[in-house]
């Protein structure tokens, strides 16, 4: 048996690095982007040269003071350097903030609790299922153009006008024991719709379906939508209780309003911590149309 000594094994390192190098020139041309605070918060920031690109990190609640006086200087300055947000250290319980607040004013990053759940996790899984789910989804050009001069802080006009009508649901007797919503007879099923977005509308909600694993609905819902790239249609099914005041928990999912499609379609639900479920689903059906084409 053999064994090369140090120089040749280092020469042979030598040699692959050498050869890599060759083949992926890309390595050379790696842009660093320095990380940090500057002495001064973020006044002191807004005042970076734009050609020097920097990240800086905020933390949830100083996003949320400082867009009320720099909203507008945000927007601007994210065009050319990189915002971060992060959650607050006193959110023991995993809980999360309205990522809109720092997407609507152009953050590149919006960091989360991914260990528990609720309807703020429950958008961003909706919002990072568009582009095949890859974990990137482009910013809106509306806070990307130069000569815009975007204020989340003013409504945008309607670009939309969304329609979603809810025919049915099936599945819940293959996903949960027959008792799990009520112990002597079937769930007491209702859908919840809204919009989440740069401009978020009220929840609308379905009749109460009594006693049955088969509920049909039959109910339209309107919403009028701004900025359809950054708002995400939310459905959530619960099962209604007179007695309580918590309902049960029947399935929830988010879409991206950018990526429906018109027509009818069976659209999956997810659990809590926005698994799929295998079998419980809702036949729903989309019509998306610019206002000037929607006619009552």
């Amino acid at each position: 048996m053999c064994f090369a000594n140090q120089d040749q094994i280092d020469e042979g390192e030598q040699l692959q690095e050498d050869d890599e190098e060759m083949k992926i020139p890309e390595y050379r041309d790696l842009i660093a982007i320095p990380a940090g605070k500057p002495k001064g918060g973020l006044e002191e920031w807004l005042r970076m040269d734009a050609k020097q690109v920097r990240r800086l990190s905020l933390c949830e609640q100083e996003l949320e003071k400082d867009t009320i006086t720099y909203g507008k200087d945000i927007v601007r300055i994210t065009k050319n350097h990189l915002l971060r947000v992060y959650p607050k250290g006193s959110r023991l319980d995993s809980s999360n903030y309205d990522p809109f607040v720092g997407w609507k004013h152009g953050t590149q990053m919006v960091a989360f609790n991914m260990q528990g759940y609720g309807k703020h996790l429950w958008i961003m899984q909706g919002m990072f299922s568009a582009n095949g789910g890859c974990g990137y989804v482009k910013k809106p050009d509306f806070l990307l153009r130069e000569k815009d001069d975007f204020d989340p802080s003013v409504p945008l006009p309607v670009y939309k006008i969304l329609k979603v009508k809810i025919y049915s649901g099936e599945g819940w007797h293959l996903d949960f024991r027959h008792t799990h919503f009520d112990q002597c007879s079937p769930p007491d099923f209702l859908v919840k719709v809204g919009v989440a977005g740069v401009h978020a509308s009220k929840a609308r909600r379905t009749k109460v379906v009594r006693d049955s694993w088969l509920p049909e609905w039959n109910e339209e819902f309107k919403f009028e939508v701004a900025g359809p790239e950054l708002s995400v249609l939310r459905i959530e099914v619960i099962d209604f209780d007179k007695y309580s005041k918590h309902d049960d928990f029947g399935g929830q999912t988010c879409l991206p309003i950018s990526e429906l499609r018109n027509g009818i379609r069976a659209v999956p639900l997810h659990d809590r911590g926005g698994v799929k479920y295998k079998s419980a689903r809702l036949l729903v059906r989309f019509d998306l149309k610019d206002p000037q084409d929607c006619s009552e």
